[in-house]
C-alpha cells in the first residue's frame, strides 16, 4: 500500500479510576478510525493528553486491536499523573461539562504494508452526556 492514511483518534470518555499520594490515574478512552480500505492493526501505542491546555500525563497501550476497514474500535488507556503537578487541576477539569482537549499518538500498526509507525495530533472538544462523577473518598 503506497500510501497508508493515518487513523483518526478523538477522545470518547474519560474516568478517574485511583488516587494515592503521589499518583492519579485516569481512564481514557480513545476512538481510533481507519479511513483505510482495509484492516489495519494496532500493535502499540503512546500518548501524550492534553485537557484544558493543561498536559495531563502519557499512556502507554501493548493492546493489539484490529479495526477493520472504514471502522472504528475504542481502546481503553491508562494515564497516571503526577499529583504534584496535576490534582487540583485534574479535580477541577473533571467538575467541567465540556472540556477542550488535545492528543499526540504514535501509532505502530500493522497491515500488508508491514508494520509502520504514525504521528497523529487531534485537538478537539468534548462534551459530558452526564457529570463525570469524582469519588475521591476510598
Amino acid at each position: 500500500m503506497g500510501s497508508l492514511e493515518p487513523p483518526a483518534v478523538t477522545l470518547a470518555g474519560v474516568e478517574l479510576t485511583e488516587v494515592t499520594m503521589f499518583e492519579t490515574t485516569v481512564q481514557v478512552k480513545l476512538r481510533i478510525s481507519n479511513p483505510n480500505p482495509e484492516p489495519m492493526t494496532l500493535e502499540g501505542a503512546s500518548f501524550k493528553l492534553r485537557l484544558e491546555g493543561y498536559k495531563i500525563g502519557q499512556g502507554l497501550s501493548s493492546e493489539a486491536v484490529t479495526i477493520d476497514r472504514l471502522d472504528t474500535a475504542i481502546l481503553n488507556v491508562k494515564f497516571h499523573v503526577n499529583n504534584a503537578v496535576a490534582l487540583l487541576q485534574l479535580k477541577e477539569i473533571l467538575e467541567q461539562e465540556a472540556l477542550d482537549y488535545g492528543i499526540r499518538a504514535v501509532l505502530y500498526t500493522q497491515g500488508s504494508w508491514g508494520t509502520k509507525k504514525l504521528k497523529v495530533d487531534k485537538e478537539g472538544r468534548f462534551e459530558f452526556t452526564s457529570p463525570v462523577e469524582l469519588n475521591l473518598e476510598e
